[in-house]
């Protein structure tokens, strides 16, 4: 068992190391949002989905209702299901008992590093071992600087609280350059971002993105099945 775990976590500290400064991050906009150093250490260790933590704490920073947090939360999130239903091919010989574990800490990450290692070397049996190796670097970065983000918040100099300030965008700009392919791409992150913009002022506080990325992927879907050959 422990080589399976070994290699999932070698694998995965350069992943860890890149985790601290976005948990810094985090951290940083949780307190600024109101939440203790506990509540962000919690919600990492609980939610364990960075772009969606940063999405719930701006959300949380506006005065959005707990229903609207958590629908968005949940759209932002179902990008999981595709990752665990490519992996669960790899994964038919882990233990019942430890697919809800595994489910719960696959993030972007430990999800591509699994996926390469499944694919270098499918001889290799109990993937779940060197995605748990991974998951447990992942954890070990991840939490302690969401932590540490939220308690050096308030020491931080002005400048580098300001670029703290702004990885909430940042991430997500990093997102939307890797959707934009084609005219289609383009299409929905338009509809998506100015719809949100637009829906500020007319939906209640915090849903408009829902409404957005609905209609938005919705168009996305249609156009998309229309360019299909019959």
């Amino acid at each position: 068992m422990s080589g399976g775990l070994t290699r999932g976590a070698r694998d995965s500290l350069a992943l860890g190391l890149a985790l601290v400064p976005i948990g810094l991050a985090f951290g940083y906009v949780a307190e600024v949002a109101g939440l203790t150093w506990w509540m962000a250490g919690l919600m990492s260790l609980i939610t364990y989905a960075g772009p969606s933590q940063f999405l719930a704490v701006g959300l949380l920073g506006v005065g959005a209702g707990i229903p609207a947090i958590v629908a968005t939360v949940l759209v932002a999130n179902l990008r999981y299901t595709l990752f665990a239903a490519s992996l669960a091919p790899h994964l038919r010989d882990a233990p019942r008992r430890r697919l809800p574990l595994l489910a719960h800490g696959l993030a972007d990450g430990s999800y591509a590093v699994t996926l390469q290692e499944a694919t270098d070397h499918p001889e290799r049996p109990r993937l779940d071992r060197y995605l748990m190796g991974s998951m447990i670097v992942s954890f070990g970065f991840w939490v302690p600087s969401s932590v540490a983000g939220s308690l050096i918040g308030d020491a931080l100099p002005e400048a580098v609280a300001f670029g703290l300030g702004f990885a909430t965008p940042a991430i997500f700009i990093a997102f939307l350059v890797a959707g934009m392919r084609d005219a289609i791409g383009v299409a929905v992150m338009l509809v998506a971002g100015l719809g949100s913009v637009a829906g500020q002022d007319v939906l209640p506080t915090g849903t408009a993105p829902i409404v957005a990325i609905v209609v938005a992927s919705t168009l996305g879907g249609t156009l998309t099945w229309q360019r299909r050959p019959r």
